[in-house]
């Protein structure tokens, strides 16, 4: 019995440090940006068109954060100057080397303020802002090769402008064969259970396999009838993405097995978010390193607790792996928890709901 006792107590402490290492090692950290001077940047002109008298802390701090870790997400209200942060962060980067041809995207109606918000507080940078005229069917082309070819401190551009931009389709083939060897893998292990799946749950691993089969044969025409003349987004030299209002792309395809669970949204995705995934895994491979990109959105996290698991999904695909997380299933059963409650349907009817309604084992914060 003493033999067992300590073999179970041996065991149960290798599984508490394999457990500890891989998810619980980490301390939340404090940034302090209230040191930065930004020696290029025009305060008097900012004061002068939008009554910016200084820099609040916050946005120094997160400032800060952005340049220590080369990207992350700035979760602020409206009205607490997100744009400003775009601005100076592109703008520090550049000059600090961290980035050399940074980006930034956001709504076609706010592009423009943007554009002159980043004018206004560096009145010498070499800004390519596209507007109307460089979309058109005869001057895209020439936009792209711009990009390419110059030195700017920052380019900026709308959404839909920045969803016209070809992708690598090498990148393109590599992303879609790993998200189909994910479905391969739930297939399997739906199969094997055998009766107690659903026919629902296997029709669907099916069909998404079709369609990845089916964007796959499409990339890999696209390979084997490329052209030379043919720009795309690895070749612009593009290093950092700053990605305003990200929420609208938070509808990222994924992989689950959990077919009757409500709130998960369309796992199949949107065209506008896979063009961002090959966007900032480029810049992931170019870096070697997780980040290169920067969401700022007042709703980071709205509807479900998938949108938390697609961040990490964008920024954070090394440490995902790191933790032997592949897909939602593996991440849900790690960090959320699934309850079934009693709600009302369209019909008034009250009906019972499975959902992932709270996250678990993540960090509490006290106020």
């Amino acid at each position: 019995p003493y033999r067992r006792q300590r073999q179970m107590c041996i065991r149960d402490r290798r599984l508490v440090d394999l457990y500890n290492n891989k998810f619980n090692c980490f301390v939340r950290p404090l940034y302090d940006g209230s040191h930065q001077t930004f020696p290029d940047l025009n305060m008097k002109i900012l004061g002068d068109r939008y009554g910016i008298s200084s820099i609040y802390q916050s946005q120094k701090d997160c400032i800060w954060m952005l340049k220590q870790n080369g990207g992350g997400i700035c979760d602020f209200e409206v009205g607490c100057g997100k744009t400003l942060i775009m601005c100076i962060a592109a703008h520090e980067m550049k000059r600090l080397g961290l980035a050399y041809k940074p980006m930034i995207i956001g709504l076609k109606a706010n592009v423009a303020d943007i554009a002159m918000t980043y004018q206004t507080a560096y009145p010498d940078a070499r800004i390519l802002y596209a507007d109307e005229k460089s979309y058109t069917a005869q001057n895209r082309v020439r936009f792209f090769n711009n990009i390419r070819n110059n030195d700017y401190d920052c380019i900026i551009m709308s959404h839909d402008q920045f969803g016209k931009i070809p992708q690598s389709p090498e990148l393109q083939q590599e992303i879609l064969e790993a998200e189909l060897n994910t479905v391969e893998e739930n297939l399997d292990v739906v199969r094997q259970q055998g009766k107690d799946v659903s026919r629902g749950m296997l029709r669907g691993l099916e069909t998404r396999k079709k369609n990845l089969e089916a964007k796959l044969e499409t990339v890999r025409y696209q390979i084997d009838h490329r052209t030379d003349d043919v720009i795309d987004f690895r070749q612009m030299g593009i290093d950092h993405i700053f990605v305003d209002e990200s929420h609208q792309f938070k509808n990222l395809m994924f992989n689950t097995r959990h077919n009757r669970v409500a709130g998960l949204g369309n796992s199949d995705g949107s065209q506008r978010a896979l063009n961002l995934l090959f966007a900032i895994r480029t810049i992931q491979e170019r870096n070697g390193r997780d980040l290169g990109a920067t969401f700022l959105s007042g709703t980071t996290i709205s509807n479900s607790l998938t949108e938390l698991y697609l961040l990490f999904k964008y920024l954070r695909p090394k440490e995902l792996e790191r933790q032997d997380i592949r897909c939602f299933d593996a991440w849900a059963a790690i960090f959320a928890k699934k309850t079934t409650d009693f709600e009302f349907n369209v019909t008034n009817n009250i009906v019972a709901k499975d959902r992932f309604r709270y996250f678990i084992k993540v960090p509490v914060s006290y106020t």
